[in-house]
């Protein structure tokens, strides 16, 4: 069992349980899942692949292509073609990208801010680089736009996802 995993079933549970008062232990805030995206302005084949290559190398799972739904004349985009490439991490990939976030990622960022909705954390990350996976081939991933992640919460009211996030040390927005 992971770390991060095995504090949160022996220690924050009981924590919330006696906090929020709640009927059912269902109701417990949790991880629900995380989506790493990149959208490519330009959908060339050539401009997706790196994107493909980085999604992989960073979260061990095998990305897939999201193809446009409707034609887009200001974007240039037809119908059905592919603009950009996406994950979607659950079970135990959740939990080691989700700590290496937390412990690698998150605290070698610069002005670091995230929004946070109903049951969903939304940031972005500009250097890609942070991740140990993709500093070996700068070459190749210098040419990269901003990841997307969006970590979805199961819970109730937007101020569980807060406490959820700092008693996990996910820094604060300031």
């Amino acid at each position: 069992m992971n770390v991060s995993q095995y504090y949160y079933t022996n220690v924050l549970k009981q924590d919330f349980l006696t906090k929020f008062n709640y009927d059912n232990s269902l109701q417990i805030p949790s991880l629900n899942k995380v989506v790493l995206n990149f959208g490519v302005s330009q959908s060339t084949l050539r401009s997706l692949l790196p994107s493909l290559a980085a999604l992989l190398l960073i979260s061990s799972q095998r990305p897939y292509m999201v193809p446009s739904k409707k034609p887009n004349i200001r974007l240039k985009v037809k119908g059905g073609v592919a603009i950009g490439c996406k994950v979607d991490l659950r079970g135990k990939e959740k939990v080691l990208f989700f700590e290496k976030l937390v412990l690698y990622v998150v605290p070698r960022l610069k002005n670091f801010q995230y929004t946070v909705t109903d049951n969903n954390v939304f940031f972005k990350i500009d250097n890609l680089f942070l991740f140990k996976e993709l500093e070996k081939e700068y070459d190749y991933f210098q040419d990269l736009s901003k990841l997307n992640v969006n970590l979805n919460f199961r819970a109730q009211t937007s101020s569980e996802v807060v406490n959820l996030l700092s008693a996990l040390k996910f820094p604060a927005t300031y």
